[in-house]
């Protein structure tokens, strides 16, 4: 089970994008989050019940509608996909989303590598269709200037991806 997932009680359901809103059971018909912000009660020690006030002059963002997050958790699988460094992500989420705590980022993060494997696993067919596609496109390249050994490379590794290849090229070295 995913670290994001939180059945119990609390009125979040066991579905990512509705724990990522949590906060915000109640929505309008433009999906906005309905409600007042809930403030802190001084008088108890700040927990889990009792989140720490925030500063002054700040103003706590609304919550994200679900289209939103949806939109979110794809930008975060583009930038998986590309490989941006973390400090990259954190970045961009700053400006684009205006989330700068870690924490929530990297639970879109998490989403969105879940997601990833999920659809790597449904789309295997078509994911290995597309592998061997470019990598059909790559031993031409590699044929037509005349660098052979990567053309037989890739070809190789269609052999694996295709099934085709099971054992190792070499026999294993025999034993005195």
């Amino acid at each position: 089970m995913s670290s994001l997932l939180r059945p119990g009680g609390d009125g979040c359901g066991t579905d990512p994008i509705e724990v990522l809103r949590c906060a915000a059971t109640a929505e309008d018909a433009d999906g906005q989050p309905l409600g007042a912000v809930v403030g802190v009660d001084p008088r108890r020690p700040v927990g889990p019940g009792n989140p720490p006030r925030q500063r002054r002059g700040t103003t706590a963002a609304p919550r994200p509608s679900r289209l939103e997050i949806e939109r979110r958790v794809a930008e975060a699988q583009l930038w998986i996909a590309q490989r941006l460094p973390l400090v990259q992500i954190l970045e961009n989420t700053g400006e684009k989303w205006g989330v700068h705590n870690t924490q929530t980022v990297n639970r879109y993060l998490n989403l969105a590598r879940e997601r990833m494997v999920e659809e790597l696993i449904t789309d295997r067919r078509r994911h290995q269709a597309e592998q061997i596609f470019a990598l059909n496109e790559c031993a031409r390249r590699a044929m037509d200037s005349e660098q052979f050994s990567a053309a037989v490379g890739a070809f190789r590794v269609i052999a694996e991806i295709g099934g085709l290849l099971r054992a190792p090229i070499k026999p294993p070295e025999p034993r005195a």
